[in-house]
């Protein structure tokens, strides 16, 4: 791994985890251990919340149940085939056993299947060395095990000077990504390893029991106990995608000032500017 140790890569998924995210992997000053996946120190940008059942229960279309049954790992880029060293994706086929909850009006009724772009893999000393990447306190998605996803439906997106992306379903956020081998909440494969739900609550990690998600509060219970809870949910009064621009309050803290935030930014912008910017229309419907 020494010879991509200090190289950031960016990767945009669509599954969730690394569910429609941008994901921003930096792994300078990261040494995996020898059960841990490598490359797991990432900075990641979300569509939307999933860490509550009331963010679910705000911005998914459904929540399902599936199984990962087949899997299509991308090829690499050329340039990285010549030098060696590389990183590639995945592709993994769900299959949808249960729809646990949906929303009044989802955008699609629930997919009997659908296309999950996954964590995939890094290679060094040629593309038969590859080693499998992803971050510890969530699934890496692997064929044969079971789990839960909020989803919502993204419409297909055409911005000036790329090539448009399809229609799909995409999840919220990390979060949204629960394993549920045999039907209980935790129980699984989480960040390449299997484990059980009980492991999971037992562990000295905050991050590994999910503490202070949704996921953490229901680790060990079954996939119906989860059902009801969100059967039980209030949605946000205005829940907002992490795609839209934030509003000045969620930037800064009681009596700080704007100001403050300009000096992370290039010179001449100012976190106002940001906020008045028009969003790009990335509608296909022109």
């Amino acid at each position: 791994m020494s010879g991509i140790s200090r190289r950031a890569r960016v990767l945009t998924a669509a599954g969730a985890g690394v569910a429609a995210v941008v994901v921003a992997v930096n792994a300078a000053t990261y040494e995996p251990g020898p059960d841990e996946l490598p490359l797991t120190s990432a900075g990641v940008s979300y569509r939307k919340a999933g860490q509550s059942a009331r963010d679910w229960v705000s911005n998914a279309d459904h929540v399902v149940l599936v199984r990962a049954v087949d899997e299509r790992v991308h090829e690499p880029e050329p340039v990285e085939v010549e030098r060696g060293e590389g990183m590639v994706g995945r592709t993994v086929t769900l299959d949808v056993r249960r729809v646990l909850w949906s929303a009044p009006d989802p955008a699609q009724s629930a997919p009997a299947t659908y296309e999950y772009p996954a964590w995939g893999f890094v290679f060094n000393g040629g593309v038969e060395n590859m080693t499998p990447i992803g971050t510890q306190d969530e699934p890496r998605v692997e064929v044969g095990h079971d789990y839960v996803i909020a989803i919502d439906w993204e419409e297909a997106r055409c911005t000036p000077g790329d090539e448009p992306r399809p229609a799909m379903w995409m999840g919220l956020d990390n979060n949204s990504v629960v394993p549920a081998d045999d039907g209980v909440v935790g129980n699984g494969e989480s960040g390449g390893q299997v484990e059980s739900a009980q492991a999971r609550r037992n562990s000295p990690e905050p991050l590994l029991r999910g503490e202070g998600t949704f996921e953490g509060r229901m680790m060990g219970e079954t996939v119906d106990a989860l059902a009801r809870e969100l059967a039980r949910a209030e949605p946000h009064a205005n829940p907002r995608s992490s795609d839209e621009a934030p509003q000045a309050s969620a930037l800064v803290h009681e009596g700080e000032e704007l100001r403050e935030y300009d000096e992370a930014l290039p010179e001449g912008v100012t976190v106002q500017d940001l906020l008045e910017v028009e969003p790009e229309d990335t509608s296909c419907r022109r």
